[in-house]
């Protein structure tokens, strides 16, 4: 029997045992008689109020809104095995607002499962707000004075921690909540508005957490330490790395006795104090921390103070961070701890450039990285301060909501349960409301995050992550402990865990992942060949995940380090210099200014991204939308790389995915001069030969609605292609567009937009020069190769170089001319609905469609090709 402190339990809630009920769409477990009995009981039992509101929202929210927006629904035909009979079933199962990344459920083979939204879609597959009414899609008119007098039945939402073993394992099941609903029966087929055949999974309402110690291994749910500094914390910290060392094999165990670092920090010196040692090549465990400098002043060591901190200094004496982070190191029982600004002698040249350089290996030697990532300075500590148990949940985020979660709030329950055996020790079940996606006893739900919804990183928006410094601390650390604002996360290279208890399976900051990306095969570059198929044209397949790269690859960590800030402009390429050492010693690649050999031309295509672009798709229409702000683009003042890469700019950048089976531009030469003693640091000059098609870029106008994020932009091809639109993305997107400009083709639709270095003033129809209006000088195009190819032949297969060097200014997504969907005064027609009658049989070969990696673009191998040299 369960007690509780919160009020007393009504005899109905106190004989369920909430740990035990049964699966969704097995037997619901008897609750209140009849509804009007449960809002009775519901005036002086809490938990009744909260069954209430669960069994009312769950056929509520069945006519396909939640949180006023539409959400995914899944749909499954299966043979339902009912005693001996067999018949087909629809089982349908309610998701959230945002597409799930990876498939659901553990099927066994049931088939494939097809989803649908409820209301409108962006182009990433999260609803939008939406006020308008749509049709229920239900077959019943709901009749809320028709469950009166119905039973209530609540039930479990058990999901699956791993792959079942066998057709009759349990053992991978979880309990993560509880849902309750209205039925003439405690069989699913008779849950209040449902069709016949059918099983509807409308989820569970209410999330169940336990104690650590629970003998109730089945819920693995966890209330959030309001102190992540407690002995419950600790606690909590030691048993992952415990886990991770003994359950992970793609981790390993941690280094036994690594090399030390240069210098490191003696924890155990005294009891009061510590102090600086200089290691001297010696070997033993240590701990690094991962931190925000901040503004204020801090202690540092430098030539003048080296010798005071090897000779001690009281802890009390140190920034609140620090002392945490030695709170901690001691806790875990090492000795030595590594901070940067303590350990690298901040005003010495040639030490600072030799640690910065070794900094690769002091992380990834590490036993465990402390990450302060609610810390803004070195004063904040580790250990943020919480005042309300009110937070967000991950899988709130997951599911696109923002209701937090208050796990011990007026709308929670505590069921505290006597152990029959163990006289004295009680456990404690936690009940309190939050949605969660239902699941099938039959295919259960998969438990890692990004199987029910979106993929995100829960760091993202800590103050830690808008640093550059620290992504390649993240990276490079084995293990790593996050102090968040909301909770604790622990991230090893298997798996990222909540304090919650939630599982993060798509890790994206993991140095063997980032090395196995790093060592796939040409094939597996740029789109995947076997990702579906697009009707819109212009939208590639793959979505946000286009290719390998993309995924916890050297793509994404860009993409990620862009939108991070430095104080220091120079360290733009120094401050991932640890990284890319790394992979170059593992995979013997050369590195060129933030780009790689092997994946040269994949890592070649990126553009400037400030703000979100969003494709609204509301009423079969493609929508240009702009999200939110990521960044501010700014060109530095001072020389940093050369125009083709990333580094050469600050703001946010986003990599566009290359059809490689289709490229058409190939690599000559490329070279980059190191500007100091480190080649993975900063760059003095570069230069890149590349030839490819090059066509000249004009301005356009559009003769309708332009649908497309980007600058319009033609083409003229000069052939029976005639003339193809493109999208143009500035490198400097405030800067207007100076013409003439000139494309240069990688694939069919993907180009570099490049200018010559040296301007020259721009002549008017008379051949007057204005002196105050530079533009780039001609630049050979292939239209030029081919008219000089015509008047003499003997010219093909000839090398066309261009006279001038270039810089790149941009790049352009083309499409090739839909000729046949123009009207009679050549103006491109907007779409209509397919009429069978008048145009036969809709097939896929008479849709305007690619798959695979397939291109829209206009160009081919054939066209004739140019070499140049960007700088």
């Amino acid at each position: 029997m369960a007690s509780t402190g919160q009020g007393a339990l009504c005899s109905v809630c106190d004989k369920v045992l909430w740990f035990e009920v049964q699966p969704e769409d097995v037997f619901g477990t008897a609750h209140h008689a009849t509804r009007r009995a449960l809002e009775e009981s519901a005036k002086s039992c809490r938990l009744c109020g909260m069954i209430l509101r669960a069994a009312i929202s769950n056929y509520e929210e069945a006519r396909g809104r939640r949180n006023n927006k539409g959400y995914w629904r899944q749909f499954n035909n299966i043979k339902y095995h009912d005693g001996a009979s067999v018949r087909d079933i629809t089982y349908i199962k309610e998701l959230g607002s945002c597409l799930p990344v990876t498939s659901t459920d553990w099927n066994n083979d049931l088939g494939r499962a097809v989803i649908a939204p409820t209301g409108n879609i962006t182009a990433d597959g999260t609803h939008v707000d939406d006020d308008r009414n749509v049709p229920n899609l239900e077959s019943l008119t709901i009749n809320e004075n028709e469950t009166a007098n119905l039973p209530v039945w609540v039930y479990g939402n058990w999901w699956a921690e791993r792959e079942p073993k066998g057709p009759n394992d349990t053992s991978h099941l979880r309990l993560m909540g509880v849902g309750a609903r209205f039925g003439k029966t405690r069989s699913h087929f008779d849950a209040f508005n449902s069709k016949p055949d059918h099983v509807h999974l409308r989820g569970s309402y209410l999330a169940i957490c336990g104690n650590d110690d629970s003998l109730f291994t089945q819920i693995p749910g966890r209330l959030r330490e309001m102190k992540s500094d407690s002995d419950i914390a600790i606690n909590r910290l030691e048993k992952w790395l415990k886990d991770c060392a003994l359950d992970h094999p793609f981790c390993g165990p941690p280094q036994l006795n690594p090399l030390l670092p240069t210098r490191v920090i003696d924890v155990l010196a005294s009891d009061r104090g510590v102090a600086l040692f200089e290691t001297r090549g010696q070997r033993g465990r240590y701990v690094t921390l991962s931190h925000c400098w901040g503004t204020s002043s801090r202690l540092m060591a430098t030539k003048e103070s080296v010798t005071d901190l090897e000779d001690g200094i009281a802890v009390s004496f140190l920034p609140k961070t620090f002392q945490d982070a030695i709170k901690i190191t001691r806790r875990l029982g090492v000795k030595y701890l590594w901070i940067d600004c303590l350990c690298i002698i901040q005003d010495d040249p040639d030490d600072w450039e030799r640690e910065a350089s070794a900094m690769s290996q002091v992380y990834r030697n590490s036993y465990l990285t402390i990450s302060a990532a609610a810390s803004k300075d070195s004063y904040t500590g580790c250990f943020p301060k919480r005042e309300k148990d009110s937070y967000v949940s991950p899988a709130s985020i997951s599911l696109g909501y923002t209701t937090p979660r208050e796990a011990t709030g007026p709308r929670s329950q505590p069921l505290v349960y006597e152990h029959m055996t163990q006289l004295g020790r009680k456990n404690t079940v936690y009940l309190f409301e939050e949605w969660l996606p239902g699941s099938s006893f039959h295919f259960p739900q998969k438990m890692k995050m990004g199987s029910f919804g979106k993929r995100f990183d829960p760091i993202a928006d800590e103050p830690l992550s808008t640093r550059a410094w620290t992504l390649q601390e993240r990276l490079l650390s084995p293990r790593i402990i996050h102090y968040a604002r909301d909770q604790m996360f622990f991230e090893c290279e298997s798996c990222l865990k909540s304090e919650d208890g939630f599982t993060f399976g798509d890790i994206y900051f993991g140095m063997k992942r980032l090395l196995e990306t790093q060592r796939i095969s040409y094939s597996q570059h740029g789109l995947s060949r076997s990702s579906g198929i697009s009707f819109i044209v212009g939208q590639d397949v793959g979505g946000l995940y286009p290719g390998v790269r993309w995924q916890g690859g050297w793509l994404s960590l860009i993409e990620n380090y862009t939108m991070r800030n430095l104080t220091v402009s120079q360290d733009k390429l120094t401050a991932l210099a640890g990284v890319a050492r790394a992979v170059a010693e593992e995979t013997s690649d050369r590195y060129f200014a933030g780009l790689w050999g092997r994946h040269f031309m994949e890592d070649l295509c990126w553009r400037m991204y400030p703000r979100e672009e969003i494709e609204d798709r509301r009423d079969a229409k493609s929508t240009p939308v702009k999200g939110k702000t990521l960044g501010t683009v700014r060109k530095p003042t001072e020389y940093r790389a050369p125009s083709w890469s990333w580094a050469s700019l600050d703001g946010p950048v986003k990599h566009i995915a290359l059809s490689y089976s289709q490229l058409v531009a190939q690599i000559i030469e490329c070279s980059t001069v190191p500007a100091g003693k480190d080649p993975y640091g900063r760059v003095a000059g570069g230069k890149l030969g590349i030839q490819g098609p090059i066509y000249e870029v004009r301005s356009y106008v559009p003769k309708k609605r332009w649908d497309r994020h980007g600058i319009p932009v033609e083409i003229d091809l000069e052939d029976n292609r005639g003339i193809s639109t493109g999208a143009l993305h500035l490198d400097l997107p405030d800067e207007p567009v100076s013409y003439p400009c000139y494309a240069l083709f990688l694939d069919p639709s993907k180009a570099l937009i490049l200018r010559t270095k040296e301007l020259e003033p721009k002549r008017n129809k008379d051949g007057i020069e204005d002196s105050n209006n530079l533009v780039s000088k001609p630049v050979l195009t292939t239209s030029d190769v081919n008219r000089n190819i015509a008047q003499n032949p003997k010219m093909k297969g000839f090398t066309f170089q261009a006279l001038f060097e270039v810089v790149r200014i941009g790049v352009g997504v083309f499409v090739k001319a839909t000729k046949d969907n123009l009207d009679e005064a050549g103006n491109e027609k907007e779409p209509e609905p397919w009429d069978e009658e008048k145009h036969g049989k809709l097939t896929l070969d008479k849709l305007q469609h690619v798959s695979g990696d397939g291109s829209w673009g206009p160009i081919t191998k054939d066209d004739s090709k140019v070499w140049v040299t960007i700088l």
